[in-house]
């Protein structure tokens, strides 16, 4: 895979190569099937640098209208870092995705050139791949990331002889809230971090949505897990690049004008 693929974490949402154009849009209302996340840490005072160079190539992919998508995160809680989040139906998807970067960067070196400018003020990064438990999520078709302005990210590793115990603890959990209009999606990590590690995440529209109950913490005992750990992140539009379509349901958040 490509650098930004891995490195950047897009959010590749095209199942098909570029310039390919009449693929069918992706479902923005329903939960992944795979994930692809890396979280990255830069370089003492290179922040805004690295935001600028951001917000240039995701411009640039909007005016060549590329058939790849990605959102960024910034996180309000634990380590300051970003966080892009890479939603796929599989991992042969994720795959093509890194043919089509190729393509892009091989066409455009400008792009290219930026993209190592950014690669160049990375202090850190780790790379996670995880797939969906729909039998650990609540309302995992009806999710629409589209709508989303915050996520709640929990990260649990569990005890390997409680795993049982945990898997029915956090569907009973669930059973709770099944009739109400919260939306969780729980995936199993398979690379990128220990075994029998999971990721929770629950999206928000604003951060008022802590004070209506959201990221509860008693989705299982302490007993079943080695550690758990909860972050909040914020999404960048200026800094993302979706399809049109997945613009479509909130245009005024989607396609803002990015910041001078």
């Amino acid at each position: 895979m490509l650098k930004r693929t891995l490195a950047i974490a897009t959010v590749l949402l095209v199942p098909s190569l570029w310039p390919q154009t009449s693929a069918p849009a992706p479902n923005t209302a329903a939960a992944p099937k795979v994930l692809l996340l890396v979280y990255q840490q830069f370089l003492p005072g290179k922040g805004g640098s690295r935001q600028a160079l951001e917000r240039d190539i995701a411009g640039s992919f909007d005016r060549l209208a590329a058939p790849i998508s990605w959102i960024e995160l910034e996180s309000l809680t634990g380590p300051s870092q970003a966080l892009f989040v890479d939603p796929a139906n599989s991992f042969a998807e994720i795959d093509k995705a890194g043919a089509v970067l190729a393509q892009i960067y091989g066409t455009h070196p400008d792009l290219s050139q930026s993209q190592q400018q950014i690669e160049d003020l990375i202090a850190n990064s780790r790379t996670v791949t995880a797939v969906l438990r729909d039998d650990l999520s609540v309302n995992a078709h009806a999710l629409n990331l589209s709508k989303a302005r915050y996520l709640s990210v929990r990260v649990i590793q569990v005890r390997s002889e409680h795993l049982s115990d945990f898997t029915k603890s956090l569907q009973d959990h669930w059973l709770t809230f099944q009739t109400r209009i919260r939306f969780w999606v729980t995936y199993q990590v398979n690379a990128g971090l220990p075994d029998l590690t999971f990721l929770v995440i629950e999206p928000m529209h604003s951060l008022q949505d802590v004070d209506h109950g959201l990221l509860d913490a008693d989705l299982a005992p302490l007993s079943f897990v080695s550690s758990s750990e909860t972050n909040l992140y914020a999404i960048h539009p200026e800094m993302s690049h979706v399809s049109k379509e997945f613009a479509a349901s909130d245009p005024t958040f989607w396609m803002q004008a990015p910041s001078p």
